[in-house]
């Protein structure tokens, strides 16, 4: 499959919602293309102040100034307009996506995406929810079947789209140290959403103040448009543009906007939250409160004064992380990509990338997601014969070269065709286990596995996972992986010998042997260079090194 150009639309409001679901996606979407051996250029239109976010995920951005920003500027609303529209149109065109991803509007922030729609291939939507109105407004409405995919983040077995899942959260000691809060002092996440309300340069400091007093340790994210007043100092932990979400263990409540993003993010984390609903017009911050009051996760409060004693019961962590129990991130990738991945590789995808899978070769692989990927993509090959697509491409090719008569000569055979791929999830997780419970890096493991491979070539997928869980715990007991490297280097190829055979008998003559590098000098010298078969020069070995 050729490059897949995929275009991200995050044109933002006031705050970083937009632009924090797409990248929450994205993640996901490279995950997944890496394990299935896709290439991808991926690439993010933003108005948000906090495109930095994207560089720090790993994401090239191409950055407008927000509608903030040019208020502030002094930009007329119709040159802005104006300038918006050509430049996603050029951008959008001069990129050339196979799948443009939109976050929330089906037309763009303004309406400038409606003319730049059928430049894309393919187009999906993520629609999350909107006021009622809003919604059944004809012009959000008609656009809506232009798109062959709509996500509904909260519907459709698609959580709520969060940057970070679970197991990336650090634990609360670590977070409060990277947040500067000193042991057994109370910490209060502060934020107002992006900061470029009118009203945040007078209640980000006044809070800051009231708060600090009450002996609270304060975290500020004040958001990447925030243009007032900096407090720092002792009891302050002030940051600029955002709080990564991870850091949020580190605090023990929070007084915040409540906006998708936050609103999902703070729950999630389990921080119970004195909410301040802000007005939106397509965002119904005050309904989406009332439901962490209801579940008893949060309060709301009327006034500004009241913040700092609804804070003193701000409400329960386990109802709030009862409200966002899982995150839907890893679905909507899997969504986006139904529309120009097949099918078959997605769900085996879905299959491999399980979060119990993910945690076994993390602690094994301290490389980048990515990385880690990639050799899940390795094993998979190594023990299922590869990806579903790969499989029926090979299947394809030999019957081609059935059908212009390869095989028909004396004594040729075909190829047995690759039969379906099934589920290598499980295949996956025995041999990640055989690595954790015998020691063996993951690098060395695979080593090891391709060397095999390449000496029993008869012996694919299950066969091949079945003779390593008989010869690692064997060799795990030298702790001399090199030396396991060489023994298996010092055996000839085999085409008659059963790779099951040879390992029973390894493992056999190995129970004797106290060193590898001798039991290496002995299988050349009885194997003699091909004038004794394996088989025979094991059964020797082991008859030795049984006799007193």
């Amino acid at each position: 499959m050729k490059t897949l150009r995929i275009v991200s639309y995050a044109i933002n409001g006031r705050g970083m919602g937009h632009l924090t679901r797409q990248l929450a996606i994205l993640r996901w979407v490279r995950r997944i293309l890496a394990l299935l051996d896709i290439k991808s250029e991926i690439w993010v239109l933003t108005s948000s102040e906090a495109d930095t976010l994207a560089r720090r995920e790993g994401f090239a951005a191409l950055k407008m100034p927000s509608k903030a920003m040019m208020r502030d500027a002094g930009i007329e609303p119709n040159r802005y307009l104006g300038i918006c529209r050509t430049w996603v149109m050029n951008a959008i065109a001069g990129l050339g996506p196979d799948l443009l991803l939109v976050d929330t509007f089906p037309g763009g922030s303004f309406g400038e995406l409606v003319a730049a729609l059928e430049l894309a291939r393919h187009r999906v939507l993520v629609a999350r929810r909107v006021r009622q109105g809003f919604a059944e407004e004809e012009a959000y409405k008609a656009l809506l079947p232009i798109y062959e995919q709509i996500i509904r983040p909260d519907t459709d077995g698609v959580g709520p789209i969060l940057l970070r899942e679970p197991d990336e959260m650090m634990e609360p000691a670590a977070a409060r140290t990277a947040l500067g809060v000193e042991a057994g002092r109370r910490a209060v996440y502060l934020s107002l959403g992006g900061g470029g309300d009118v009203a945040a340069p007078e209640m980000l400091p006044r809070l800051v103040r009231e708060l600090r007093a009450r002996d609270w340790h304060v975290v500020v994210g004040a958001g990447p448009l925030y243009i007032g007043e900096e407090i720092r100092g002792p009891g302050v932990t002030w940051l600029d543009r955002y709080v990564p979400m991870e850091l949020l263990p580190g605090v023990d409540a929070a007084v915040a906007a409540a906006g998708y993003n936050t609103f999902h993010e703070l729950m999630s984390a389990g921080i119970p939250t004195v909410f301040v609903p802000q007005p939106r017009i397509a965002d119904d911050q005050e309904a989406r409160a009332q439901r962490a009051v209801v579940a008893g996760a949060g309060r709301v409060a009327a006034r500004l004064e009241d913040i700092p004693d609804l804070l003193e019961a701000p409400g329960d962590a386990a109802a709030a992380r009862a409200l966002v129990p899982t995150g839907g991130a890893r679905a909507a990738a899997l969504q986006a990509l139904s529309t120009i991945v097949p099918h078959e590789d997605l769900a085996m995808a879905d299959r491999v990338l399980a979060p119990d899978l993910l945690r076994m070769l993390e602690k094994l692989d301290r490389g980048s997601p990515v990385q880690q990927t990639r050799r899940a993509l390795e094993l998979v090959r190594l023990l299922a014969g590869g990806t579903p697509s790969e499989a029926a491409q090979r299947r394809a090719l030999l019957l081609e070269l059935q059908d212009q008569g390869h095989f028909d000569g004396p004594g040729q055979k075909a190829p047995e065709l690759p039969g379906p791929v099934g589920d290598p999830s499980e295949r996956v997780r025995r041999f990640l286990a055989l690595c954790t419970d015998h020691a063996i890096p993951l690098d060395t493991a695979i080593t090891l596995t391709r060397n095999l491979a390449r000496k029993f070539p008869a012996a694919r997928g299950q066969a091949l996972l079945e003779g390593l869980e008989l010869l690692i715990p064997t060799w795990a007991r030298f702790d001399d992986w090199m030396g396991a490297i060489s023994l298996l280097r010092a055996v000839p190829t085999q085409r008659g010998l059963p790779l099951e055979a040879f390992a029973r008998q390894m493992a056999t003559w190995l129970k004797k042997q106290e060193d590898l590098f001798d039991a290496v000098r002995d299988l050349s010298r009885t194997e003699g260079g091909g004038k004794r078969t394996i088989a025979e020069a094991l059964r020797i070995l082991t008859t030795e090194a049984a006799s007193p």
